[in-house]
């Protein structure tokens, strides 16, 4: 049945047709028969002999045909469905693509938020590690700093701190 994808749906429902219409015919043909040949060919039998196969065939043709206009029918439908299921999926694959950048885009700057933070966390240490070491206490500034870091922000101390564009030694990211 599969094969059937193969031909184009015109032609298809072209030869549902004429199986529908030779059934039709047959059928008609084999009821007119026995009228055609008394009134039209006194002479000849005709197709009254051939009546009852012309009507069981035309029978047989007209069902046929319906069953596969309905089958067609049924197939045209689920196409139908498919394509806009389809169409569903390529909206949303757009706009998970749309906001897969977004979120790229706020990972990155919550990255540079966090390298920057740390950054000024580690000059912050260098500037006040002689006061932090001198009598083996741990200093307010230091108790400042590592909370600031822990929450993430940057520590406020009243120091003079180089740019960030200078990264402290043994950084190499």
């Amino acid at each position: 049945m599969f094969l059937l994808h193969f031909l184009p749906d015109g032609f298809l429902e072209l030869i549902i047709n004429i199986i529908i219409l030779a059934g039709a015919v047959c059928i008609i043909v084999s009821f007119l028969a026995g009228f055609i040949s008394r009134t039209f060919f006194k002479w000849s039998t005709g197709l009254h002999p051939y009546k009852l196969v012309l009507q069981i065939v035309g029978l047989i043709l007209l069902v046929a045909g319906a069953y596969f206009k309905g089958g067609y029918g049924v197939e045209e439908e689920w196409r139908a469905k498919v394509a806009a299921l389809q169409a569903k999926v390529d909206a949303a694959a757009q706009q998970s693509q749309q906001a897969n950048v977004q979120i790229q885009t706020k990972i990155v700057t919550k990255i540079k938020k966090i390298h920057d933070t740390k950054l000024v966390t580690q000059q912050v240490i260098k500037e006040v590690a002689t006061e932090i070491d001198k009598e083996c206490k741990v200093d307010a500034d230091a108790i400042t700093i590592i909370n600031a870091a822990a929450r993430g922000e940057k520590p406020k101390l009243n120091l003079t701190l180089p740019p960030l564009d200078v990264v402290p030694e043994g950084d190499n990211k």
